[in-house]
């Protein structure tokens, strides 16, 4: 199908506006996009950052009578100079796509693909292989960026069956359905009720309902929090990380590993000098992120 893509600048303080003329005006998706060339980052619990300037991408139907966009746009005093509106082809779109998805095997155990890839990959030994499938171009992630390549690395290697894994902000749930696929029990948690969704619905996708339980943050805070853990997997930032040192490390069994990501190479000694509890190893790295792996000590 194609589409009319209408793009403007908004920035932290005009974008609800923005988002609401849109949408009220028909469109059927908006994508934010930095103007700037920041970093996209997770949000630690209870925050929504934003870039400074960001350029917001609506996709409208063919009908859309495009004036009466720019009608409401300039009601709620919106309108710019650089807003451009273009036609968008269905190739272009599925090209786009394509551009974010991720097709790679890790740990020669766990192969992450599209929904829509072949089956084989041209190994003979595909067939061994745990497919994890999700949409490209996720919001939440889908396994293209470092830190979330790093993260899969790891669980790949190490994760055993019958281990109690928690993924905390889960995003997509690819770490979680990863770690599921593994063998593991696994408790997905985060704060963003789209991000609780996405993940359910892509452990169903991959057959994994009853093997990820999803939560909120103040359900595990609540209730999962006094059960030990054998694994926690977080690919957040480096300030919440630091902020739930204690936490996580009252939630993990002696000898238990921590895995966290979403840390600048710059940020890796600051974030593991707040856990007491952990011994960490040497940080593996990637384009200037880092994934620190350590054991929780013994009380």
């Amino acid at each position: 199908m194609s589409w009319l893509q209408l793009e403007l600048r908004a920035t932290p303080a005009t974008l609800p506006r923005v988002e609401e003329a849109l949408l009220a005006s028909g469109a059927v998706s908006l994508s934010l996009v930095s103007d700037a060339d920041e970093p996209v980052l997770e949000p630690a619990p209870g925050e929504t950052p934003l870039w400074s300037s960001v350029r917001v991408q609506a996709l409208f139907e063919l009908s859309t009578d495009m004036s009466v966009v720019r009608s409401a746009l300039a009601a709620y005093e919106l309108i710019h100079e650089d807003l451009q509106i273009e036609f968008v082809a269905a190739k272009d779109w599925q090209h786009a796509a394509q551009n974010h998805a991720v097709n790679e095997v890790f740990a020669g155990r766990l192969w992450v693909l599209p929904k829509q890839a072949d089956e084989k990959k041209g190994s003979v030994h595909d067939d061994a292989l745990l497919q994890l499938r999700l949409e490209p171009g996720l919001a939440f992630g889908s396994g293209a960026h470092p830190t979330t390549r790093m993260c899969l690395s790891w669980l790949a290697q190490h994760v055993q069956t019958g281990q109690r894994v928690v993924d905390y902000g889960c995003g997509s749930g690819i770490l979680a359905i990863a770690a599921a696929l593994l063998g593991a029990r696994v408790v997905a948690v985060d704060h963003d009720e789209q991000a609780i969704m996405a993940t359910r619905e892509n452990a169903a996708y991959n057959g994994l309902t009853e093997a990820i339980e999803v939560m909120s943050v103040g359900q595990w805070q609540r209730r999962e929090r006094q059960r030990g853990c054998d694994v926690i997997v977080a690919n957040i930032l480096a300030g919440p990380l630091q902020l739930l040192a204690t936490e996580f490390e009252a939630a993990l069994v002696p000898g238990g590993a921590l895995v966290l990501s979403g840390v600048l190479v710059e940020q890796a000694d600051e974030v593991m000098s707040s856990y007491a509890g952990v011994h960490f190893g040497v940080p593996e790295t990637e384009a200037g992120w880092a994934c620190l792996t350590g054991t929780r000590l013994s009380a």
